[in-house]
């Protein structure tokens, strides 16, 4: 893949994948084609900073986990995360965020995976 489009693949990904594994994404995506790029580039991330941000405002009422697919997960925080004095959604902040990034990790390698790219 020349520089161009390796550069505008860890630009799109920098603020959706935690650090550890970028350096990991950019090995793998220096030996993919061009074509895979703009895959890369144009899929849909959740945005970690956004998960953030609602885990902070509305995370007492499970939105946070409403947004990552975590419906059952939800429902239990709105219905009993008062139980635990506000230590679960205090604790789910962390752990929402660390989910949004794993899953942006998980469609990329989803991406090379599909293009055969090891």
């Amino acid at each position: 893949m020349i520089q161009e489009n390796i550069r505008a693949c860890m630009q799109t990904l920098s603020s959706k994948l935690s650090s550890e594994t970028l350096a990991m994404v950019k090995r793998k995506i220096e030996n993919a084609d061009d074509k895979i790029a703009e895959e890369i580039i144009f899929a849909k991330y959740d945005e970690p900073w956004m998960i953030l941000i609602f885990s902070v405002l509305l995370g007492s009422l499970g939105v946070d986990r409403f947004i990552l697919g975590d419906v059952g997960l939800g429902v239990c925080k709105l219905l009993f995360g008062w139980l635990t004095l506000g230590i679960w959604p205090l604790a789910d902040i962390y752990f929402c965020y660390k989910k949004a990034q794993h899953r942006n990790l998980q469609r990329v390698m989803q991406i090379l995976a599909d293009h055969n790219i090891a």
